[in-house]
């Protein structure tokens, strides 16, 4: 039935009206426009333009422009895009105010017509790299940002601007990379959205640049060693490339903005920054000044920080040994990084890859082929042992991180597979994939636990009650989470400790990893896969850990003897200055029933022995922290009396309704695949195409996983009479 006239009028004033206000909008000149850009180019190459208190704020301003501009990219509402727009427009006027103090801003006024600017007087650049920075129209209001770059690398002596707005003012940065030593002549083409281009001609003054030779040594050998290096400018508050850095742009597959060598370290303190793989000894030259240097060479070395000062014309040569502080080798345990991508599909990506182990300290070095849905990245030439990378004992082993769903359930990783399991027809039956792993004789586990990003949660939910999950990854981007796998130990379902760095999202190889127990004799890929598998494992970021229940390490499981306690030794040590141990702590089913705890600063070494009661079974670990927030973390010693779960009895009612919520997750992700497919509405969406089809079998899985949460629960309704016995039984 047709509505009535004036319904027909009112319906279509509203249209109109929403259409004007739509284009209104649209039509609002954008508050400034480019502020985070020209944040970022002056915090990342020109921050000797500020002083040392504005450059910190500087980087503040930086993120929070980024951080404000997504908010407004993403918000749902008026009031939330409104908000956050307004929250952006006050950290953009901060950074606007800054540059109004930096003593080389020109004002330029744009006459009409065009024509060519008056030459200022020759710029002098601080070295290499400058910059020029002009404020144009000062006072026409509502401001713009422009950031520009010019490279003589290039071949180029011209730069031109984007289109500048006549009617606001406009702050323009020009980065110069690169520029010849001596003096050299620039033309800066200013050009109007009008059409009109104003010619800027500039003279450059640079300094003779100086030299420096620097050698790494490794403090085993006493011969050169690839290391770690960052090089930071402190004039300019920048960080140079060493000249034969390795580029990994080719082997990271274009996946991210941080797919180049330079690698922004997740690490604390005075190791925060941006580092290079340095393959041997260095020769370049530097612009004239003051320059710090840090040489890192992995968690088991002591970083070397050192200043010197190039002179123009000048020479510096440096040899750095990184000590050595602890070698873990010597008591069978042996550094992994379990997330690795990187392209394998030649020698030279192979050297690559190994470089950086070497350079990290790093022995074993999962690198995994990544899938989604739709494609895979960072191939790998093959998988199995015949695919492994040896050199010494620094060992590459090609895996995959695949079936990894973002919306669903999760990502996974296996390691040591002899072949890539992927079928995206069976793509959200995880537990298929983890069988068809464990058969090849692979491990598998899930991604991103310490954050629970991607849903984890649910995927484990699903894949647990099957014993599938052989591993975790606990710690990651310098953060480590416990809660959802303290959750499952809680329920009495043992799971391995494991770390890996996500490069290239994460900053480099090895600033989390994974140690694993191979013991006495020679260090393989297989011992040491074979000592994950048997949880012998911990993670850290910086203080070594060790733990023993009675003679146990971590990941064995002994029996518990009715009416005895078992002894608790865990010790945590680290290089004094660098990560030195702050706490240690030793854990019972989630709860801290140790601690020890040194004074401001830390000691080298913290211990801990304790008698525990076991009661009816329990899970037992250890963890530390050390100076600027570095962690460790073990996997636990499963102590187990005959009869009963290792679980924490008294809350697995509340551990059980978690699983359940999760399964109900589930099953709504389900439901409305389903219904988008019976409305036709998927398009061209694989993920819920898949989903639709993949439906019932998923429903069948979270059915099982159901029933054997119920399964749980009436054990710990056996258990109530038995553990009543202990308890009246206990002194």
């Amino acid at each position: 039935m047709n509505p009535p006239r004036p319904m027909i009028f009112i319906t279509a004033s509203l249209l109109l009206l929403t259409l004007f206000t739509l284009s209104a909008r649209s039509q609002e000149p954008t508050p400034y426009p480019g502020a985070a850009d020209l944040a970022g180019a002056l915090f990342q190459h020109h921050g000797g333009l500020l002083g040392q208190e504005e450059h910190a704020q500087l980087d503040l301003i930086n993120r929070e422009l980024r951080q404000f501009g997504r908010a407004v990219d993403q918000a749902q509402t008026d009031e939330a895009r409104a908000a956050a727009q307004a929250d952006r427009s006050e950290r953009a006027a901060e950074l606007l105010s800054m540059i109004g103090r930096i003593p080389s801003l020109r004002d330029l006024s744009l006459p009409a017509p065009a024509a060519t600017l008056p030459k200022p007087e020759t710029v002098t650049l601080p070295g290499d790299t400058g910059s020029l920075l002009f404020r144009i129209n000062k006072d026409a209001g509502n401001p713009a940002c422009i950031a520009i770059e010019l490279d003589f690398a290039d071949g180029l002596s011209t730069v031109r601007t984007p289109e500048i707005d006549p009617a606001r003012t406009s702050y323009v940065l020009v980065s110069l990379h690169n520029a010849p030593a001596r003096t050299t002549s620039i033309v800066v083409e200013l050009r109007t959205a009008g059409g009109a281009a104003f010619s800027l001609p500039v003279d450059l003054a640079t300094p003779a640049p100086g030299r420096l030779q620097m050698t790494v040594l490794s403090d085993d050998t006493g011969e050169p060693a690839p290391a770690m290096v960052r090089l930071y400018w402190l004039n300019n508050r920048s960080d140079y490339r060493p000249r034969n850095a390795l580029d990994f742009t080719p082997q990271f597959d274009s996946q991210s903005g941080m797919s180049t060598g330079k690698r922004t370290a997740n690490l604390h303190g005075a190791l925060r920054g941006n580092y290079w793989c340095v393959p041997g000894p260095v020769d370049m030259v530097l612009p004239p000044g003051d320059w710090e240097v840090v040489v890192r060479r992995g968690t088991e070395h002591i970083p070397v920080i050192d200043r010197f000062t190039v002179q123009p014309g000048g020479a510096v040569e440096r040899s750095y040994r990184p000590k050595r502080w602890v070698d873990m080798r010597e008591s069978g345990w042996y550094s992994g990084d379990d997330h690795v991508h990187f392209q394998l599909l030649s020698d030279f990506d192979a050297q690559q890859l190994m470089t950086w182990l070497k350079a990290e300290d790093v022995h074993l070095g999962n690198a995994l082929k990544m899938g989604d849905m739709y494609r895979t990245w960072f191939e790998q030439r093959g998988f199995g042992p015949d695919f492994r990378i040896q050199e010494d004992d620094y060992i590459i082993v090609p895996g995959q991180e695949c079936p990894r769903t973002h919306n669903e359930l999760g990502h996974t990783i296996s390691l040591n597979i002899t072949d890539m399991v992927r079928d995206t027809a069976r793509y959200y039956h995880y537990d298929d994939i983890f069988e068809q792993v464990s058969a090849q004789g692979g491990l598998s586990g899930f991604a991103h636990v310490n954050s629970g990003i991607f849903h984890v949660h649910r995927g484990m939910t699903l894949v647990a009650p099957k014993g599938l999950i052989d591993f975790v990854e606990l710690l990651q981007f310098a953060q480590l989470g416990t809660d959802l796998y303290y959750d499952f130990l809680n329920l009495g379902i043992k799971v391995t400790a494991s770390a890996g760095s996500d490069v290239p999202w994460g900053g480099t190889v090895g600033e989390v990893r994974v140690y694993a127990y191979t013991g006495p004799g020679q260090f393989t890929a297989d011992t040491w896969f074979d000592a994950v598998e048997r949880g012998r494992t911990f993670v850290t970021n910086g203080p070594m850990i060790d733990l023993r229940v009675d003679d146990a390490l971590p990941g064995d499981e002994i029996a518990a003897t009715p009416g005895k306690t078992v002894r608790v030794r865990a010790r945590t040590w680290g290089a004094d200055g660098f990560t030195t141990p702050v706490k240690l702590e030793i854990v019972q089913h989630g709860e801290v029933v140790h601690t020890v705890e040194a004074g401001p600063g830390g000691k080298p070494v913290l211990e801990a022995e304790i008698e525990v009661d076991p009661a009816g079974g329990c899970w037992i670990a250890a963890r530390a922290e050390a100076t600027e927030g570095y962690r460790a973390h073990t996997t636990p010693v499963y102590v187990v009396r005959e009869d009963l779960r290792f679980w924490k009895y008294d809350s697995v009612d509340a551990l059980l309704v978690k699983r359940g919520a999760s399964l109900d997750e589930i099953d709504t992700v389900i439901a409305d695949a389903l219904a988008r497919q019976a409305q036709g509405a998927i398009g061209a969406d694989k993920w819920i195409e898949e989903l639709a089809l993949q439906a019932e079998a998923l429903k069948e899985r979270v059915r099982e996983a159901r029933a054997a949460y119920e399964a749980l629960r009436e054990t710990f309704a056996r258990e109530a009479a038995a553990r009543g016995t202990l308890e009246n039984a206990r002194p």
